[in-house]
């Protein structure tokens, strides 16, 4: 059985457009769970997206 890697969730920063991984907070049968970043490394901004609703955020 071939391993497959774990695509972890991206969040966008609604203030600066810059994509994060999200944190690893649990490990269940399914696969990892992720958690938003408190903030952004760039400019300090809290609101993010998924990057799968990203073109749908209303700016």
């Amino acid at each position: 059985m071939a391993h497959t890697p774990e695509i972890p969730e991206k969040y966008v920063c609604t203030a600066c457009q810059v994509v994060h991984v999200g944190t690893v907070s649990a490990h269940t049968d399914a696969g990892y769970r992720y958690e938003v970043p408190e903030t952004c490394g760039c400019c300090g901004g809290t609101e993010f997206v998924s990057e799968s609703e990203w073109p749908h955020a209303d700016r």
